[in-house]
Order: C-alpha cells, then structure tokens, then sequence
C-alpha cells in the first residue's frame, strides 16, 4: 500500500519532508515534541516520537506544498479536522442541492 501511496506524492518527496522537518528543528510543529523523544501512551506504554511532514492543506499532488512538521498524534488530529470539515461541506451542498430540486430550478434524470 506504501508504494501506491507514494506514486501521488511529488518526486522529490523525501527531500521536501527532510526539508520541512530541520525547518521546524526537528520538533512538532503544534505540540512541541521532539524526534525520538520518548512519551507514555494514555494506555501507559511508552513509544518513540517519529514525526511526518504534513501537507498543510491537504493537497498532496502539489510539487511545491506548505508543510507541517507534526508528530503521529497531531498529524491525525489535523487530518481528521479536515475530514470532518469537509464532511460538513458535502452535507451543506447535498441540502442546496435538495432546495434547488424542490424549488425546481434543478431536475434530476434517473437514467
């Protein structure tokens, strides 16, 4: 899956994220953890900090991206806000869509 993953990413991915990671001091960007710090798990279980270079606005294809140097923790908690946010997107432009329908200015074909 890795390999798929990777085929959507510009070439020079690995340099961009090495990049974006000594811009930021090797430290998350939002939570101030340190590469390879040590820090208990809510379960008590201690784990390795690794952090990722994330595509400040999600746009993964860009050959040029804004970068966040985050740790695991906020790297999903960023994704997810964005997940959601656009969640709530697509559920506002389903209920245009329904007004626009009902209203008539809107015909749907089931062909």
């Amino acid at each position: 899956m890795l390999g798929t993953l990777r085929k959507i990413y510009p070439p020079n991915w690995p340099e961009l994220a090495q990049a974006c990671k000594e811009r930021a001091g090797w430290q998350c960007e939002h939570c101030g953890v340190k590469q390879h710090q040590i820090v208990i798990s809510r379960r008590g279980i201690p784990y390795f900090i690794y952090l990722h270079a994330a595509h400040k606005n999600h746009d993964r294809q860009n050959p040029d991206p804004e970068l966040l140097c985050l740790c695991i923790s906020c790297h999903a908690r960023l994704d997810y806000q964005y997940k959601q946010r656009e969640s709530r997107i697509r559920l506002e432009v389903l209920k245009h869509l329904r007004l626009l329908i009902e209203q008539g200015h809107v015909t749907v074909s089931m062909a």
